[in-house]
């Protein structure tokens, strides 16, 4: 399988709608996604100028086949930055057969050309497969840490003061 990882340039907005629109559908459901929102989701905030995020796509041939999202994050210690990772999908055809694994040396190498001192991401708990595949990687399970989240009513109450 001839897999290529590369950063996306600001103009690449269309050439990625359908694999967000896949990873959209694989967590939320089949036709939860609009096509034109997606586009201009993607154009107007994604890859926007000051978005502050860095896509990477996974490529076989011509056809996108999975990306991911990082942003580096400041301040870090001993000057450095903290890479983080967002989002990292790969379309479900393809997974096992290296294309993951690509992805992640790749941001790897990104976050030490980019001076950071740390790379992070989550996953979700229920998901096997992730926790198996990022712990074969060297990943480690953070159990200092907690992972805080407001959303909806919750955040709504707390920027009304």
């Amino acid at each position: 399988m001839n897999i290529t990882v590369g950063i996306c340039q600001k103009n690449e907005s269309e050439r990625m709608v359908a694999i967000f629109t896949e990873m959209e559908e694989h967590y939320y459901g089949k036709g939860v996604v609009e096509l034109h929102k997606m586009q201009h989701y993607l154009a107007s905030r994604v890859f926007a100028q000051d978005s502050g995020v860095t896509v990477i796509r996974v490529e076989q041939g011509d056809r996108v086949i999975g990306f991911a999202c990082i942003n580096v994050l400041y301040p870090s210690p001993r000057y450095s930055g903290q890479m983080f990772i967002k989002e990292l999908f790969i379309s479900e055809r393809y997974r096992g057969h290296g294309a993951g694994k690509k992805l992640m040396q790749f941001i790897g190498r990104l976050a030490l050309e980019r001076e950071c001192s740390s790379l992070d991401w989550m996953s979700e708990k229920s998901n096997a497969d992730s926790k198996r595949f990022y712990t074969a990687l060297g990943g480690e399970i953070l159990n200092g840490m907690h992972h805080f989240r407001l959303y909806g009513a919750g955040l709504k109450t707390l920027a009304a003061g």
